[in-house]
Protein backbone atom coordinates (compact mmCIF):
# COMPACT_ATOMS: atom_id res chain seq x y z
CA UNK A 1 0.00 0.00 0.00
CA UNK A 2 1.31 3.42 -0.97
CA UNK A 3 1.33 6.09 1.72
CA UNK A 4 1.47 9.71 0.78
CA UNK A 5 2.55 12.10 3.48
CA UNK A 6 1.18 15.58 3.79
CA UNK A 7 4.64 16.93 3.05
CA UNK A 8 4.78 15.09 -0.30
CA UNK A 9 1.26 16.23 -1.14
CA UNK A 10 2.15 19.82 -0.30
CA UNK A 11 5.26 19.65 -2.48
CA UNK A 12 3.26 18.17 -5.36
CA UNK A 13 0.59 20.85 -5.09
CA UNK A 14 3.24 23.57 -4.91
CA UNK A 15 4.91 22.22 -8.06
CA UNK A 16 1.55 22.15 -9.88
CA UNK A 17 0.78 25.72 -8.83
CA UNK A 18 4.24 26.92 -9.86
CA UNK A 19 3.95 25.36 -13.31
CA UNK A 20 0.45 26.84 -13.72
CA UNK A 21 1.74 30.26 -12.72
CA UNK A 22 4.56 30.00 -15.29
CA UNK A 23 2.07 29.07 -17.99
CA UNK A 24 -0.17 32.02 -17.05
CA UNK A 25 2.82 34.38 -17.16
CA UNK A 26 3.74 33.05 -20.61
CA UNK A 27 0.20 33.60 -21.90
CA UNK A 28 0.11 37.11 -20.43
CA UNK A 29 3.38 37.99 -22.18
CA UNK A 30 2.02 36.67 -25.46
CA UNK A 31 -1.10 38.79 -25.05
CA UNK A 32 0.89 41.94 -24.22
CA UNK A 33 3.42 41.52 -27.05
CA UNK A 34 0.86 40.25 -29.54
CA UNK A 35 3.05 37.24 -30.35
CA UNK A 36 1.61 33.76 -30.13
CA UNK A 37 3.64 30.59 -30.03
CA UNK A 38 0.94 28.60 -31.84
CA UNK A 39 -1.65 29.69 -34.39
CA UNK A 40 -5.19 29.89 -33.09
CA UNK A 41 -8.34 28.43 -34.62
CA UNK A 42 -9.24 31.91 -35.80
CA UNK A 43 -5.89 32.16 -37.64
CA UNK A 44 -6.59 28.89 -39.44
CA UNK A 45 -10.12 29.97 -40.27
CA UNK A 46 -8.99 33.33 -41.63
CA UNK A 47 -6.29 31.69 -43.73
CA UNK A 48 -8.78 29.18 -45.16
CA UNK A 49 -11.29 31.87 -46.08
CA UNK A 50 -8.54 33.90 -47.72
CA UNK A 51 -7.47 30.85 -49.72
CA UNK A 52 -11.02 30.22 -50.93
CA UNK A 53 -11.31 33.88 -51.91
CA UNK A 54 -8.08 33.72 -53.95
CA UNK A 55 -9.35 30.67 -55.83
CA UNK A 56 -12.65 32.44 -56.52
CA UNK A 57 -10.89 35.57 -57.80
CA UNK A 58 -8.61 33.50 -60.07
CA UNK A 59 -11.58 31.61 -61.52
CA UNK A 60 -13.47 34.84 -62.11
CA UNK A 61 -10.49 36.40 -63.88
CA UNK A 62 -10.02 33.37 -66.15
CA UNK A 63 -13.73 33.28 -66.99
CA UNK A 64 -13.70 37.00 -67.77
CA UNK A 65 -10.65 36.55 -70.00
CA UNK A 66 -12.35 33.76 -71.94
CA UNK A 67 -15.60 35.73 -72.25
CA UNK A 68 -13.83 38.86 -73.47
CA UNK A 69 -11.69 36.96 -75.98
CA UNK A 70 -8.35 37.66 -74.31
CA UNK A 71 -7.87 33.94 -73.73
CA UNK A 72 -8.93 30.85 -75.65
CA UNK A 73 -8.06 28.37 -72.93
CA UNK A 74 -11.55 27.29 -71.94
CA UNK A 75 -10.33 24.14 -70.20
CA UNK A 76 -8.20 26.09 -67.73
CA UNK A 77 -11.09 28.43 -66.97
CA UNK A 78 -13.50 25.53 -66.42
CA UNK A 79 -11.04 23.73 -64.15
CA UNK A 80 -10.49 26.90 -62.11
CA UNK A 81 -14.25 27.42 -61.81
CA UNK A 82 -14.76 23.81 -60.69
CA UNK A 83 -11.95 24.13 -58.13
CA UNK A 84 -13.50 27.37 -56.86
CA UNK A 85 -16.89 25.71 -56.57
CA UNK A 86 -15.47 22.73 -54.67
CA UNK A 87 -13.45 24.87 -52.28
CA UNK A 88 -16.45 27.09 -51.60
CA UNK A 89 -18.67 24.05 -50.95
CA UNK A 90 -16.07 22.68 -48.55
CA UNK A 91 -15.95 26.00 -46.70
CA UNK A 92 -19.77 25.99 -46.42
CA UNK A 93 -19.71 22.44 -45.02
CA UNK A 94 -17.08 23.41 -42.43
CA UNK A 95 -19.19 26.40 -41.46
CA UNK A 96 -22.27 24.18 -41.12
CA UNK A 97 -20.41 21.72 -38.87
CA UNK A 98 -19.06 24.55 -36.71
CA UNK A 99 -22.55 26.02 -36.42
CA UNK A 100 -24.00 22.63 -35.47
CA UNK A 101 -21.32 22.22 -32.79
CA UNK A 102 -22.06 25.69 -31.41
CA UNK A 103 -25.79 24.97 -31.32
CA UNK A 104 -25.14 21.65 -29.58
CA UNK A 105 -23.06 23.39 -26.91
CA UNK A 106 -25.76 26.01 -26.42
CA UNK A 107 -28.37 23.26 -25.87
CA UNK A 108 -26.34 21.71 -23.07
CA UNK A 109 -27.88 22.21 -19.64
CA UNK A 110 -25.86 24.23 -17.19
Amino acid sequence: MLKITSNELSRSMLNDLTSAQKEISKIQKEIVTGQRSQPTFMDHLTESISSVNKVQVKADKLATDVASGRSTNIQEAMMAMTQAQLSFNLMVQVRNKALEAYQEVMRMPV
